[in-house]
């Protein structure tokens, strides 16, 4: 027998004292600790003082009856175990006696050994509801707790709002003061950096370069920082369309052509498409003219860049691979995260570090999405996945030479 069972409190109620007796007698032998009382009404003023694990009644006796008496029991304690003991136990019985939460009843003449069992699984049944009320308690208590915190959360998140947008506001109005300085410093250099211009000295064409190529930079790192407080501030102007993705990567390769040849990069014959997909045409060729400059910086010498496009499901997936060096795990966790670099933080690549930030933004401000696979040592690739302009979903189509990403 179970230490609980053995601590239960039992209220025996019995008018036949005889039977009574013997039964609490019985009871205390086994461990309980029972008390016994004649009447319903004995048993009534117990039961309003005392705090009882089980209430084992007879079900015929003068004045209050055993079920008139459980259901008293149970108005003032909802999870007390009832057990009624009957010489008369019919289907009728039972039925009004389920109906109103006895859990049990036997039948008299009884034994120990048929009772105790029944008791054990009242108590036990007894034990599971107290736990259960707790655990209740205690989840409600944790519910008002999470409560708390999410009004706590729901205010901090708002002021964090607030402050971003403060400060998307702040940089766009200094559009113009930051644009007009670093325009007149180019406009200078250039002129300075022209073969007509008189040099005082060998070097200050070269001076002058280094001084249009930091201009240069220094314009695009603005005017990138200006469009991302723009998306961030909601402010970035899409005109969604239908736009042909064939003739969208034809003007990114051209534009990227140059730095590939550069670089000993090969760009794989592009794959052949009629696919329409619902876009900003301009957002849309920034996009992928970020990945495959990406692309072939971050390739290895004499390497590849290849695209993959795959209908699916209304959408379009767009894949710019490259057999670079790859991403570690680490890498990738931040790939996304301004100035990280495309993740190689220690690389000398020129950059503002924004690219692939402003490329996350404008793809989902696009309805669509952005994943990176790699694997260090074999390469790279991302893909755009943006919703197609009507109902064309061909098979795919895949430029030769590229290699196949795998995800970390």
């Amino acid at each position: 027998m179970s230490e609980f069972v053995s601590a239960a409190r039992l209220l025996v109620v019995d008018d036949q004292l005889s039977h009574l007796k013997a039964l609490c007698d019985i009871l205390s032998q086994h461990g309980f600790d029972a008390s016994g009382c004649a009447t319903g009404e004995a048993a009534l003023a117990l039961l309003r003082k005392g705090n009882f694990d089980v209430l084992l009644t007879d079900l015929v006796m003068p004045g209050i009856d055993g079920l008139a008496l459980i259901e008293a029991a149970r108005a003032l304690d909802p999870h007390i175990a009832c057990i009624i003991m009957t010489g008369e136990g019919t289907v009728d019985t039972a039925v009004k006696a389920m109906k109103i939460g006895v859990m049990d009843y036997v039948v008299k003449p009884f034994k120990a050994a048929t009772l105790l069992p029944i008791l054990e699984r009242a108590i036990e049944s007894r034990r599971l509801r107290m736990q259960n009320l707790k655990l209740e308690a205690a989840l409600r208590e944790r519910v008002e707790e999470l409560g708390f915190l999410n009004t706590v959360l729901d205010a901090a998140r708002k002021e964090a709002e607030r402050a971003n947008q403060e400060k998307s506001t702040f940089l766009s109005s200094m559009s113009h003061e930051l644009r007009t300085p670093l325009n007149s410093i180019l406009g200078f250099a250039q002129i300075l950096a022209s073969d007509k211009f008189p040099k005082g000295h060998g070097d200050s064409q070269r001076f002058a370069q280094n001084i249009v190529q930091s201009g240069r930079h220094l314009l695009s790192l603005v005017n990138e920082i200006l469009d991302l407080a723009k998306i961030e501030a909601g402010k970035i102007p899409l005109t969604i369309a239908p736009v042909a993705l064939d003739a969208v990567l034809r003007e990114a390769y051209l534009l990227v052509a140059p730095l590939a040849q550069t670089r000993h990069v090969t760009l794989a014959p592009l794959p052949e498409t009629r696919l329409e997909l619902a876009a900003d045409a301009m957002r849309l060729k920034q996009i992928l003219v970020n990945l495959l400059s990406n692309a072939v910086k971050y390739n290895r010498e004499h390497g590849t860049v290849s695209v993959q496009c795959t209908p699916h499901d209304g959408h379009c997936s767009v894949a710019v691979s490259d057999s670079g060096q790859g991403l570690s795990p680490a890498q990738l966790a931040t790939i996304f995260l301004p100035f990280s670099r495309a993740g190689r933080d220690d690389n000398q690549e020129e950059g503002t570090g924004l690219g692939l930030t402003i490329t996350q933004r404008l793809v989902e401000a696009m309805r669509g999405s952005i994943e990176v696979e790699s694997e260090p040592g074999v390469g790279s690739t991302f893909r755009i996945d943006l919703p197609l302009y009507g109902t064309a979903a061909p098979a795919a189509l895949t430029s030769g030479g590229g290699h196949a990403a795998v995800r970390p």
